[in-house]
Formats: C-alpha cells, structure tokens, sequence
C-alpha cells in the first residue's frame, strides 16, 4: 500500500512538472477550445456572453516622458504634452 501511495506520488509530480513546462502551449489549446465552443454557440443560435462595462473606466493616455500609461484623470495635460506625474515634468525639463 505505501509503495502505491509513492508511485501515485511520483506521477502526480511529473505531471506537475510537465504542465509547468508546457503551460504555454497548454493556455494555447484551452484559448483554442474556448474560441471552437463559442463559435459552436454562435452556430446554434446562442449569444455570445456580453462584457459588461466596468464603473468608472475612463481612457488612458500615455505619458510623453516614461511612457508609461495612466487614467485622463491622474495625467497632468499641458495642451500638445501628456504627462504621468509632476516628476516626469521635471524630468523632461531638465537636460539629460
């Protein structure tokens, strides 16, 4: 009995390793099937689940310094320049 508790064991870590290893392809093939499903839905007449909008999403603009990008409401807009925060304003008014 312990010998197959061990066996059992041994499979359950290989099998971890190996979907560790091939999880990329696996989120691939699981992508693949949710697509072949909806599509299969569709074909019957179903409706595709609908994504409801979240509360307070708002458009992001990109920051003209780092880059990065920040909700409209936090960025700092000086007419042609979009900025993330007062630092990257510093930042770009200083020569490199």
């Amino acid at each position: 009995m312990r010998e197959a508790i061990f066996i059992l064991l041994v499979i359950a870590v290989l099998l971890g390793l190996t979907a560790f290893r091939f999880r990329r392809q696996l989120w691939t093939v699981y992508q693949v099937w949710r697509t072949l499903r909806a599509a299969r839905d569709l074909n019957n007449g179903n409706r595709p689940e609908q994504i409801p909008k979240t509360k307070g999403s708002e458009p992001l603009v990109k920051c003209v310094k780092c880059g990065s990008w920040v909700p409209k409401s936090r960025s700092v807009d000086l007419g042609s320049a979009v900025y993330c925060s007062a630092e990257c304003i510093e930042k770009s008014a200083t020569p490199a």
